[in-house]
């Protein structure tokens, strides 16, 4: 049908000069161009072709609008932790699976470690070198009272007992990270009430010093993370209103945006959007999949009819704009999502401009024809 329109409108365009051909040529006057390239990229239209255009001023208005987006209930970064171990052993006893629900405190796993043996024995060794160095300087204080006692003795007994008692702090604070147990067990606790969310371990495995044992997560602290596209991050604003519909939830719930990250999936194109649902009870599950509708800012846009706006070479994103009487030029534009027949102008329009609203696809196809 487009290309039937077209030839039907052959015979009404023309190019700039082609009106001022010889009056000595007898011959009956050669098919005028459909377009002339009075100035590069402009299409013009000789005034007969102008009913097949429609053209509107434009002017920002108010527009409520919603952002949709795939979304998906995950934890926060901060209500995630990994639970590892400060000694080197092997796993004797794994008492959580991935999905379990636990109290802060309760045993998750045990080791036996010939470090925390050793670590304990040290803590046993230096307990007795700082009562045997105390000993020693209250025998050098009461010799110096009877007037039998040196000065530099009692001295080095005062050396003697601050190293032991350094050396006596420092195992303590090793035992207390090393945590309950006694010669090489070790049991390893969880922190915090929590899921559990991954296991990096089972029993009988080898670990090393500071290795990773288990992913815990907050069951309290998880929100909903929406994929927005990159082009309607601008209409997304922190405190905006969601409506989010969940798989296993038979009504929408409620709740509001928190913030953005602060990188694009390459690929896809896309930045996550948080929201935290309104109400806190609601018993949301990491893994749930979802479907979020975002209250779009509030800020005045240009809105076009959708069939105004054309992408170019499946990238660029164009209206045509007039420039004179019967007279138009490709503008590139950035828009928004798209809603009800209507594409929010986010970028390369200004109000007052005069835009095509009604028969872009045809000057855009002229306008192939010169390439």
């Amino acid at each position: 049908m487009r290309i039937a329109l077209l030839f039907a409108l052959s015979g009404l365009l023309t190019v700039i000069g082609c009106e001022n051909h010889s009056p000595q040529d007898s011959l009956p006057a050669a098919p005028k161009s459909a377009v002339e390239p009075a100035d590069k990229g402009v299409v013009t239209l000789r005034p007969e072709s102008l009913p097949y255009i429609t053209v509107r001023k434009v002017e920002p208005e108010v527009v409520a609008s919603t952002v949709t987006a795939p979304a998906r209930v995950d934890f926060r970064a901060q209500a995630v932790s990994t639970v590892g171990t400060v000694v080197a052993g092997r796993v004797n006893k794994v008492f959580v699976q991935v999905g379990d629900r636990i109290k802060a405190g309760a045993p998750i796993a045990t080791l036996v470690s010939n470090d925390a043996a050793q670590m304990r024995a040290d803590h046993t060794r230096a307990e007795a070198e700082l009562a045997r160095a105390q000993d020693q300087l209250n025998r050098q204080l009461e010799m110096q009272r009877a007037g039998v006692g040196l000065d530099i003795e009692r001295a080095e007994a005062e050396t003697r007992l601050k190293q032991a008692r350094a050396e006596f702090e420092r195992s303590r604070d090793f035992l207390h990270l090393l945590g309950e147990g006694s010669a090489g067990d070790v049991i390893v606790r969880a922190p915090i009430d929590s899921t559990v969310l991954k296991a990096h371990v089972t029993t009988g495995a080898a670990v090393e010093q500071g290795a990773p044992l288990f992913d815990l997560g907050e069951p309290s602290a998880a929100w909903i993370v929406a994929d927005v596209f990159e082009k309607d991050l601008l209409l997304v604003e922190k405190g905006a209103k969601a409506v989010i519909e969940l798989a296993s939830f038979p009504d929408p719930i409620r709740g509001h945006v928190v913030g953005e990250s602060a990188a694009i999936q390459t690929e896809l194109r896309r930045a996550s959007v948080f929201i935290v649902a309104d109400d806190p009870k609601i018993p949301l599950r990491p893994g749930m999949y979802a479907r979020v509708a975002i209250e779009a800012s509030s800020p005045s846009r240009i809105m076009l009819p959708t069939s105004a706006v054309l992408i170019k070479d499946g990238r660029e994103t164009v209206v045509y704009v007039e420039v004179g009487p019967g007279r138009f030029k490709a503008r590139p534009v950035q828009v928004g999502q798209a809603r009800e027949g209507l594409t929010p102008v986010l970028k390369g329009l200004s109000g007052g401009e005069r835009v095509v609203v009604g028969g872009a696809l045809l000057i855009d196809g002229e306008a192939a024809m010169l390439l």
